[in-house]
């Protein structure tokens, strides 16, 4: 009977520092989960700041952006233009920054950028709105003549690792004879 007291009693130890570890890290995991959300309190208020001094609070998915690209018009609505969140591209049209981007004499964006490879770039962002994760358009492209343009494009917009791999065509000018 003694060994099953001791057991018992082992057994009840065990269990206590268990449920104090458990709680530890409970404590742990809610005091972190705290300051990050702290951190995204701070975030949210800075990019309002911004917003409101760069930009246009109002900004909604629904509003149409024109933009003039290399010389071409171009009207997308800003959820298209800015679903691929975190990157370049979408903070440049998210409509924080609506009050320092040049525009033309029309209040158009302008961006010195090849027209027919930014084309390329929201054509493929249109499709994506509409297609299924099932059945992802196929990557934005042009001609050979445009195709490094267009890669570097992306680049820029910081969109090269949301679209799938852009094909550089074979380069003839230098060749390894070795």
């Amino acid at each position: 009977m003694e060994q099953i007291s001791n057991a018992s009693k082992k057994l009840k130890t065990a269990h206590d520092n268990i449920e104090r570890d458990y709680k530890a890290q409970i404590d742990k995991f809610s005091s972190k989960e705290e300051d990050l959300l702290t951190r995204l309190s701070d975030l949210d208020k800075r990019k309002l700041e911004n917003a409101e001094a760069n930009g246009n609070v109002d900004a909604a998915d629904d509003d149409v952006v024109e933009i003039i690209a290399g010389g071409k018009i171009i009207a997308a609505k800003r959820s298209t233009l800015t679903q691929l969140k975190g990157t370049r591209f979408e903070a440049l049209f998210s409509g924080r920054w609506d009050k320092v981007l040049q525009r033309d004499s029309n209040g158009r964006i302008f961006l010195d950028v090849n027209p027919k490879c930014f084309q390329a770039i929201v054509d493929y962002l249109n499709e994506m709105t509409i297609s299924s994760e099932e059945n992802p358009p196929n990557p934005p492209s042009v001609d050979d003549d445009h195709t490094h343009i267009l890669r570097y494009q992306l680049e820029l917009f910081g969109l090269l690792d949301e679209a799938p791999a852009v094909e550089l065509p074979d380069n003839n000018i230098i060749k390894d004879e070795g």
